[in-house]
């Protein structure tokens, strides 16, 4: 955790907060997840500074019951986990501001849903780049024509 007064900043300056997560389930156990929460918290406008800048990383680890349905598993556990590590975050970062020069500062309140949705939904798999095909000199005979590209 690093919390910084800004010398010059302002509270009533727009702030910047951005979150980001990572997670990965447990191997040895299904139901377990390992969670990590990064806020970086800095100013929106660079020439009308906000009065804190942080860097707040924060680790956990959280487990859902055998008995909550299977699909639903890993949502639970982010959402929630993630909320659990955010609010202990906006704690600290209250109680460590309010004996600073500019006062307490209050994180806003955050919903994980949408970036766990996010983070959560497959990938495309990345595509190759199809290769440019030289110009024949004559146009190909008339007929069927097949096209194949490598998986």
């Amino acid at each position: 955790m690093r919390i910084q007064a800004v010398d010059g900043g302002s509270p009533t300056a727009e702030p910047s907060l951005r979150p980001a997560i990572w997670f990965e389930q447990e191997p040895s156990s299904p139901n377990q997840w390992r969670l990590r929460l990064s806020l970086h918290l800095g100013s929106q406008d660079p020439a009308k500074p906000f009065a804190y800048e942080a860097d707040i990383k924060l680790q956990g680890k959280v487990q859902v019951s055998d008995s909550f349905p299977q699909d639903r598993k890993e949502q639970l556990a982010l959402v929630n986990g993630l909320s659990l590590l955010y609010s202990a975050a906006r704690e600290m970062l209250l109680s460590i501001t309010a004996r600073s020069v500019y006062g307490a500062l209050t994180l806003p309140t955050v919903s994980f849903v949408n970036l766990v949705k996010e983070a959560t939904q497959p990938k495309p798999p990345p595509q190759d780049p199809v290769p440019a095909q030289p110009t024949p000199a004559h146009p190909p005979a008339a007929g069927p024509q097949h096209q194949s590209t490598a998986a």
